[in-house]
């Protein structure tokens, strides 16, 4: 049975009285709500997480790495992937892929799943070299910045860690050639990100989005929620960004993804839309189902830049 100290019940009870103000209030906006008792259960046992993951392995031929962060004066992790012919090609740049952890996860998520298939299909030859970077997203962060700016994932991704990638490493530093994908949390965040820095970002990929908002007030929720985020920059959007969407069938989050899906469909903005029968919220299945389909997205987005690298 689970005891809680009367600071904890205060915390649980205080979080419980702001979650059911957000929830009303999310619904009054119609937009999505995070479910009330998940809220809760993060608040009764919050969990701690470092900008520098104390974990420094490598998984699957990625490499543990920190950088300086001028926005809260401290080193912060990410672990990075090189192609194959990085070391040789010294005169070749190469197209980058952001890839965002799920809630509760490290940046060594992507390590286990999505880094391994597009390096066999990089090594097949079926989809084009790319470097890959796994940020710290702090577990629970939704890859926005705090309401009260004390934990800026954001910031730091978009102003510091972005530019320290273009500086340290040998990539293509345009719009085309920067793109943005991730699982649950992830996939919220990559949408927010994507969404909200149409000029960044030249393509998307969410899978099994978790594209529910949740935040202390409306102004928040502006700022965040790629719903209105897809409302407001459509024209920046539309034509420009390449948008890949997949979800399992049996996943809780389906009906949020078809909504979301409707909703660009009803702004014109050109995207992918896939369900995958009898698979839950499961990271595995879903790129076990995705397949091909990842290194043939990346191959269609990057295409148009497939001349020489040495540009």
């Amino acid at each position: 049975m689970l005891t809680l100290s009367v600071g904890q019940w205060k915390a649980a009870l205080a979080g419980a009285a702001i979650g059911v103000a957000c929830t009303v209030l999310a619904l009054a906006l119609g937009r999505p709500a995070r479910p009330f008792l998940a809220r809760l259960a993060h608040l009764v046992r919050p969990p701690s997480y470092s900008w520098v993951d104390p974990d420094q392995g490598s998984p699957s031929g990625t490499t543990y790495r920190t950088f300086f962060s001028p926005t809260i004066q401290h080193a912060v992790s990410y672990l990075i992937y090189l192609p194959p012919d990085y070391k040789s090609a010294t005169d070749k740049r190469y197209p980058v892929i952001y890839w965002l952890h799920g809630r509760g996860g490290t940046q060594r998520e992507g390590a286990s799943v999505f880094v391994p298939l597009l390096n066999a299909a990089i090594r097949s030859g079926t989809a084009p070299p790319v470097i890959i970077v796994s940020p710290n997203g702090l577990g629970f962060s939704r890859w926005s910045d705090s309401s009260d700016s004390n934990v800026p994932v954001e910031t730091i991704f978009i102003h510091d860690l972005i530019p320290h990638i273009d500086a340290t490493y040998r990539t293509r530093a345009a719009r085309e050639d920067r793109a943005i994908e991730g699982f649950s949390m992830g996939g919220f965040g990559a949408a927010h990100l994507a969404f909200k820095y149409p000029d960044l970002f030249g393509a998307v990929a969410m899978d099994s989005a978790a594209l529910f908002d949740e935040g202390p007030n409306q102004e928040y929720f502006e700022a965040n929620s790629p719903w209105s985020l897809a409302v407001r920059n459509a024209g920046a959007l539309r034509g420009t960004t390449a948008v890949r969407m997949a979800v399992g069938q049996e996943d809780s989050l389906l009906d949020l993804n078809r909504k979301f899906h409707l909703l660009l469909e009803t702004l014109n903005i050109e995207h992918e839309f896939l369900v995958f029968p009898s698979v839950g919220h499961n990271e595995s299945m879903i790129y076990s189902r995705l397949g091909p389909r990842v290194a043939s997205f990346y191959a269609s987005v990057f295409a148009r830049r497939a001349r020489s690298n040495s540009e």
